[in-house]
């Protein structure tokens, strides 16, 4: 599943547990967020049934909810690129390369390319600090189901130009189709680091 909440539903219908307005909002809420609206590849049919039963309760529509949603989540002007880098930052080893990848979504590309210039030189900041050899950040466009990945490290050009058959320019690439860390970054770059 897609979704943690998927399965709370699951726990309220085992044990009859009537799911009312406001907890139906929540869950279907968690199930958009994680699913980047239905776009994710961790996205499943029940996913996206549970969303739409769930938004029938909250008397929500699943695109409109969504987008303001989104939109509100996004506000990156206003924040600092340490606000904006931790929002989702993970960090993972393979065969002695310690490597961490942050990640934002916005349904505004515009929004995204605004915070290149504040990410890239604090990436290298976060990568002194944690000891790592690469640091890899997803500006992840929901509309357009792509993303900017930025990167700092020696070892980057190389694993993501191999990984995914693209250019790495200015520390960065274009991967369209990539939305998903954990089913499709992280395997390519573990995939090379093997």
């Amino acid at each position: 599943l897609g979704c943690t909440a998927t399965i709370i539903y699951q726990m309220y219908r085992e044990q009859n547990v009537e799911i009312n307005k406001t907890i139906a909002g929540l869950l279907c809420s968690a199930i958009l967020s994680d699913t980047l609206m239905y776009r994710s590849p961790t996205c499943t049919p029940l996913d996206k049934a549970v969303a739409e039963e769930l938004a029938g309760i909250a008397g929500i529509n699943t695109e409109e909810h969504a987008k303001a949603m989104f939109q509100a989540g996004s506000d990156f002007g206003s924040k600092t690129p340490e606000e904006i880098f931790y929002q989702d930052f993970k960090t993972f080893s393979q065969n002695g390369v310690d490597f961490g990848v942050g990640q934002i979504s916005s349904m505004n590309k515009e929004e995204l390319s605004a915070c290149k210039g504040k990410l890239l030189p604090y990436m290298e900041e976060v990568r002194t600090s944690y000891g790592l050899d690469m640091v890899f950040f997803m500006m992840t466009d929901i509309i357009n189901e792509s993303t900017e990945l930025l990167m700092v490290g020696e070892m980057c050009k190389e694993v993501i130009e191999n990984a995914f058959e693209t250019t790495v320019e200015d520390s960065s690439a274009e991967l369209p189709g990539v939305v998903s860390r954990k089913k499709q970054l992280i395997p390519a770059i573990l995939g090379q680091l093997s």
